[in-house]
């Protein structure tokens, strides 16, 4: 059997990447197609034990613990930083920059919507790091400000993509395609992202 994958997604399903195999409380397979599931964490499903949405209507809450995110924080803590991440005093050393807005508006652990030339982009912060990506799904152009995010992870409300926010690598499918990832800085106390891609 190959790698099966299981995320906690924030507030919403169990998503398992991989072929397993699923059995009622009988033992009776369950069938599905495909190599993904997500399967129900609120108890509401109408199609149990697969996700139907029903978690976002109702506003369910899922506690992973304080425990687990305690370690999340620690490992985070001791992880170099990663390329496109500016740490929140870094200073602009480049002209094709655009303002954002003040740093002291851009809450923790949440998606920022903002556009450069009329094109969508995110920027999210995490402690001391800053992270800008486009705001369009690689998949089917969905808008990814209206995901989830989860440990460092943007996912689109359409099918579930997840780019990595630090490096804009596909986390999940079925997009195949990278995120665009934008370089962030901070001067006086005005947060900037450049207008091209890093790597361009």
């Amino acid at each position: 059997m190959s790698e099966v994958r299981i995320t906690v997604r924030q507030n919403g399903p169990y998503h398992v990447q991989g072929r397993v195999i699923l059995v009622d409380h009988e033992g009776n397979e369950i069938p599905y197609e495909g190599e993904e599931i997500w399967l129900c964490r609120c108890g509401g499903s109408a199609k149990k034990p697969f996700c139907d949405g029903t978690h976002k209507r109702i506003g369910f809450q899922g506690d992973l613990g304080v425990a687990v995110r305690r370690a999340a924080d620690v490992a985070e803590e001791r992880e170099p930083a990663a390329p496109g991440a500016a740490p929140v005093q870094e200073q602009a050393s480049e002209s094709d920059f655009v303002p954002v807005k003040p740093l002291a508006e851009v809450p923790e652990a949440t998606v920022v919507r903002f556009e450069v030339d009329g094109a969508p982009r995110l920027l999210v912060r995490f402690g001391e790091r800053l992270y800008a990506v486009d705001g369009i799904c690689t998949h089917e152009e969905a808008e990814l400000a209206e995901g989830d995010l989860e440990d460092g992870v943007i996912y689109c409300p359409l099918h579930g993509s997840g780019f990595e926010l630090a490096t804009g690598r596909v986390t999940s499918l079925p997009a195949t395609k990278p995120l665009p990832v934008y370089e962030v800085v901070v001067r006086d106390g005005m947060v900037y992202v450049s207008r091209q891609p890093r790597g361009r």
